[in-house]
C-alpha cells in the first residue's frame, strides 16, 4: 500500500466544506517536504466528496495549510518533473495566497 495526498481547498464562502479534489501525483520524495510545511488542524468536519471527514484513514486529525505554503515547494523536482504535479501547483497559483489547502493522507 502507497500513500497518497489529496488537495481539498476550501469552498469560495471558506466554510469547512470542498468541492474540488486535487490529487497529487506519487511522489514519495515530495510527501516529507509537504509534511514539514505549516498546518493547523481542522476546527470542524470537513465535508467533501463522500461526506464530511476529521480524520485520516490512519487515525490521525485531518491540517490544513495555505496556497502560498504549498508553493514554496514549486520548483522541486517531484513537481517539476511530473506534469501532473505542475498542473496541480498551477491550479494553486491561482489561488488567494492565504486560501486554505485541507491535507487528506490516504
Amino acid at each position: 500500500m502507497g500513500v497518497d495526498l489529496t488537495l481539498l481547498p476550501l469552498a469560495a464562502d471558506r466554510i469547512w466544506m470542498s468541492h474540488d479534489i486535487i490529487r497529487v501525483g506519487r511522489r514519495r520524495e515530495l510527501w516529507g517536504l509537504v509534511a514539514q510545511l505549516p498546518q493547523k488542524p481542522i476546527p470542524e468536519p470537513l465535508y467533501c466528496f463522500d461526506g464530511p471527514h476529521e480524520e485520516s484513514p490512519y487515525g490521525e486529525r485531518l491540517t490544513y495549510t495555505t496556497a502560498a505554503d504549498l508553493l514554496t515547494l514549486k520548483e522541486h523536482d517531484a513537481v517539476t518533473g511530473s506534469w501532473t504535479n505542475r498542473a496541480v501547483w498551477a491550479y494553486l497559483a491561482q489561488m488567494p495566497p492565504d486560501w486554505p489547502i485541507v491535507l487528506y493522507w490516504n
